[in-house]
């Protein structure tokens, strides 16, 4: 049997394309307006750069502890970001991608506006890691964004990293 047509007086069902379409300008213009501001909060950026520093602290200890070979992060000048590299000089290659293993921040638009501002290494601007994958020397490096730091510290000898600042606690489950 045949349904019999609708008539003026039955509700419709569903939404039309014109409605489906202002829904979603409504949603795009939110999304543009509050993913920039919820990114340009400090105690989001900064605390995600000072945890991935501290990430990429740890893969490169690992590293050098898996293929028993010394490795460094070298920190560019200006504070722009890092780099992975051998004891001889020669570029890390990423894990993650082809190429260097090269951090940074105003490539990334998450993290532009980090800057490293300080670091204390008996290295200079370097933070190194034995065959062991143990830190050479105990080193911090100071990440800044919009006024507010963030401190990752590396101790010499067992290695661990901690994260002063965060607004949520940051635990090192070691090598």
């Amino acid at each position: 049997m045949a349904k019999p047509p609708r008539t003026q007086s039955e509700p419709r069902r569903g939404f039309t394309i014109l409605e489906l379409l202002i829904i979603l300008a409504l949603l795009t213009i939110t999304a543009s307006v509050g993913i920039p501001a919820y990114f340009a909060r400090p105690e989001v950026t900064l605390d995600s750069a000072a945890r991935l520093l501290a990430s990429d602290m740890r893969e490169i200890q690992n590293r050098a502890a898996l293929y028993r070979t010394p490795l460094s992060l070298e920190f560019a000048t200006g504070g722009g970001g890092y780099s992975g590299l051998h004891a001889n000089g020669d570029p890390l290659t990423s894990p993650y991608e082809d190429g260097p293993y090269v951090r940074v921040y105003d490539a990334d638009a998450v993290f532009q506006g980090v800057r490293v501002v300080e670091v204390q290494s008996p290295e200079g601007d370097r933070v190194s890691f034995t065959p062991r994958g143990l830190s050479a020397a105990t080193a911090s490096v100071v990440l800044s964004f919009d006024g507010e730091t963030r401190t990752v510290r590396i101790r010499k000898g067992s290695g661990l990293v901690e994260i002063t600042g965060l607004e949520d606690p940051w635990f090192d489950a070691g090598l």
